[in-house]
């Protein structure tokens, strides 16, 4: 057992008179509990007007932050758009027996096609362009998969439970973007 705490009288150590034990610490009150979210990516537009919902919601400005990151514009080698799924299946048996690996295009505008690679260069496309017409592959093009952009990320380091509230009455100003845990410190 503790010294402090005696099972009977006779084990009890002395202790000072109350008016000489060291005064009680001041508790402070209990920090709200918080966590860190953050939302994105979203445009320039987009961000711009989630930047006015939240200032209509008096969000605290020195409670979130908008960060910006810079997407590099993204190059493919690229082979279609074909006229109908018998041309589509046609070429995709001419690369297999080329072995020339190819997959889809990510962007619904190049559909039907295929891609031959990404590249985060024209030049680098291009290169891959010439390789690819040395082994026979015929009517490939690169093409701007996607052009250079400037995006943003909500971030909010400490959210209360208040300011989280306050967040889901953003509604379409989230843009279908979802708050999440921070990824990153």
């Amino acid at each position: 057992t503790d010294s402090n705490t005696p099972t009977n009288q006779a084990n009890k150590a002395p202790t000072a008179p109350e008016s000489e034990s060291a005064p009680a610490a001041p508790t402070a009150p209990p920090a709200p509990d918080t966590q860190c979210l953050q939302a994105g990516p979203f445009s320039q537009d987009e961000a711009k007007t989630l930047r006015n919902a939240l200032r209509a919601q008096e969000l605290a400005w020195d409670s979130y932050e908008m960060r910006s990151q810079d997407i590099p514009g993204r190059w493919m080698v690229y082979l279609g758009r074909f006229a109908d799924d018998e041309a589509l299946d046609k070429k995709r048996a001419e690369l297999r027996a080329r072995k020339v690996p190819f997959d889809r295009p990510n962007n619904p505008t190049l559909e039907p096609g295929l891609s031959l690679g990404r590249f985060s260069s024209e030049e680098a496309a291009t290169r891959e362009l010439t390789r690819l017409l040395r082994k026979g592959v015929r009517g490939a093009r690169v093409v701007q998969e996607r052009a250079a952009a400037q995006v943003f990320t909500l971030r909010l380091p400490a959210a209360t439970a208040a300011q989280q509230a306050q967040l889901g009455a953003l509604g379409p100003a989230l843009a279908g973007k979802v708050l999440q845990r921070c990824e990153e410190p």
